[in-house]
């Protein structure tokens, strides 16, 4: 599942009964007339009555961005008619340029808090820091082998490699292998490093454990897992659950860590679901008739 998914996933459970504020939807002009001086843009929404809608003080962001590089944020600095004057690139995300605000759909976030730009963020953040090495998957390979060296560059995202063999006729032979990471650039540009003691040219079959990335093709209990994750940090907690108990200081600041607490626990309890399922896969059988 790509990454746009995951990401309104996240915003389904952020916004979802008891947790957070839906925000409002706004439009764009479909020429939004994007003028850009310094760290300000001014935008034109479709009607004064949809720019009215906003206010000085608001955070805007798109809706259903394609990519993170085109989820763009704003501080609405002032309204004037159906124009929106705002800082251009609010906490660090991409920026405006000509055109493409033009018919864009844009969030005025509850309570300047979360934009998409900020869940993708946090998205990149359980990919790079949260899953590994709890939560991987399989991955099959065909490779020509180099029977000179008998060295080949794997993908980058390859741990370790399982098993690898050949079918020479009708029969499968176990091919002797080692692995290496991290090598230099100039021996594997992906920096991973096999080598495949292969019989012949034919085509060698390998099975390794890969993390996870953005490039992977994502099952429904992965996506679940990752859009929690990403919500859990975005709600503002911690990586220690304990860390999150509430004070008795504030009845919102309670509820808000009362929240994202219960969001980590339910980050917590998948991915330990999710890896115990991975311990018990297995993918060769041998069976001994004694």
């Amino acid at each position: 599942m790509a990454t746009v998914d995951i990401v309104q996933r996240a915003k389904s459970i952020l916004f979802g009964p008891g947790i957070g504020e839906k925000p409002v939807l706004l439009q764009c002009a479909a020429d939004a007339a994007e003028n850009i001086s310094g760290n300000i843009v001014t935008f034109d929404m479709t009607s004064n009555g949809e720019a009215a809608k906003v206010e000085g003080g608001d955070v805007m962001g798109v809706y259903d961005a394609a990519t993170a590089s085109v989820a763009h944020a704003v501080y609405v600095l002032s309204v004037s008619s159906a124009t929106v004057t705002a800082v251009n690139g609010f906490d660090g995300s991409p920026v405006v340029a000509d055109t493409l605000l033009d018919g864009a759909i844009m969030e005025v976030i509850p309570g300047g808090g979360v934009t998409e730009h900020y869940i993708y963020q946090q998205v990149e953040a359980v990919f790079t820091g949260l899953l590994w090495p709890d939560i991987w998957e399989y991955a099959t390979y065909s490779i020509t082998p180099d029977l000179d060296d008998y060295q080949v560059e794997l993908n980058a995202a390859v741990e370790k490699i399982e098993d690898a063999w050949q079918v020479i006729g009708n029969t499968r032979y176990e091919v002797a292998f080692e692995m290496t990471k991290n090598v230099h650039t100039s021996v594997s540009s992906t920096t991973v490093l096999a080598e495949l003691i292969a019989f012949d040219s034919s085509s060698v079959f390998i099975t390794t454990v890969n993390r996870i990335t953005e490039s992977s093709t994502l099952d429904e209990a992965r996506t679940q897992l990752i859009a929690t994750g990403a919500a859990a940090l975005c709600a503002g907690s911690t990586r220690s659950p304990a860390s999150m108990e509430a004070s008795g200081k504030d009845n919102q600041m309670r509820a808000e860590r009362s929240a994202s607490r219960s969001l980590w626990q339910d980050f917590g309890t998948l991915r330990t679901a999710l890896s115990e399922d991975l311990s018990k896969e297995t993918h060769w059988f041998e069976y001994d008739r004694g």
